[in-house]
């Protein structure tokens, strides 16, 4: 199978007299559930569909916990998962101030086998 892409016109967001130009973005083909991830593994293991989802549920838990103490959660050659943060500027370093803090993400890092999938993928246009 192959990623499936559309086309898209989009405005130059610095320049935005500028002529539009076309683009290339994802399109979503379906969705796989936490549901799915334990259907596969208990097909191509020895372990219960049950056992699984105890354990991803756990395993998922954890990370949420650990991320919010502030830690990088890697996971193994997979990826790496961290906290990132947005703030008002300030201009001394004694006024920064966690009410400063405007918005914060997870910033996903793909690992060796993320990043080799991508180098191999297929496009095909929708």
């Amino acid at each position: 199978m192959s990623i499936k892409f559309k086309v898209v016109q989009k405005k130059n967001p610095q320049d935005m007299n500028a002529a539009s130009k076309w683009y290339a973005t994802t399109v979503g083909d379906g969705d796989t559930t936490l549901q799915d991830l334990a259907d596969y593994a208990s097909e191509t293991s020895t372990v219960s569909k049950a056992d699984i989802l105890a354990v991803l549920e756990s395993t998922l838990t954890k990370v949420s916990k650990d991320l919010s103490n502030g830690k990088i959660v890697k996971v193994g050659e997979y990826f790496t998962l961290q906290m990132s943060l947005s703030s008002n500027p300030s201009d001394t370093e004694a006024e920064v101030t966690s009410s400063k803090i405007k918005g914060a993400k997870i910033n996903f890092r793909p690992g060796k086998m993320f990043k080799d999938m991508i180098k191999l993928a297929t496009y095909s246009k929708k």
